[in-house]
């Protein structure tokens, strides 16, 4: 299963039935929890493997078998992944999800990703990005060719969609992190 096509149909789906059912009139105004929470359930039903949402990084470290320091305490915090697959009772994947919609270059994964590095580090672990990709300032290839250049690795590119009202397009993209 190629989980990066997953994450993108199954964000770009979660966008289009909370845009219905909230009736939002930017398509964007999807609900963290919402995408969060229908991507795994989605995920869960296609790859029939336990996924947990907003999974503490202490908890995927302990269930990684990684010894628990003060200092790896100290550093994890109350950090959480979006998204965590397992296997056999251990974490197989993270995936962090955003809405990439600022008027930054960039988006802001935030320092969840760090974390999700540093356990990569200690064990056996992917690292997945899914992005709703929207124009503001820049087009909307011009956003996907700035998100390919900072993530880089491996990105799939989900098909362009139309905003509710037709004025502009959005699409969904997840890169995996090595």
């Amino acid at each position: 299963m190629n989980v990066e096509r997953a994450v993108v149909e199954f964000g770009a789906e979660a966008v289009q039935l909370y845009r219905a059912m909230a009736e939002t009139r930017h398509d964007n105004e999807v609900s963290d929890s919402f995408l969060r929470s229908h991507v795994a359930s989605r995920l869960h039903e296609r790859l029939r493997c336990p996924v947990h949402i907003d999974r503490l990084y202490t908890a995927l470290a302990v269930d990684m078998g990684v010894p628990i320091t003060p200092d790896l305490i100290s550093f994890l915090g109350a950090h959480h992944a979006h998204v965590a697959l397992y296997a056999d009772r251990r974490p197989t994947a993270v995936i962090e999800l955003k809405v990439f919609d600022e008027t930054t270059p960039l988006p802001t994964v935030g320092s969840g990703l760090d974390k999700a590095q540093m356990l990569q580090r200690l064990g056996a672990l992917q690292i997945f990005v899914g992005v709703m990709i929207c124009p503001i300032t820049l087009s909307l290839e011009a956003r996907i060719e700035r998100l390919h250049d900072a993530l880089g690795g491996n990105m799939y590119v989900g098909e362009r969609q139309a905003s509710r009202d037709r004025q502009w397009e959005w699409c969904f993209a997840c890169a995996s992190l090595r």
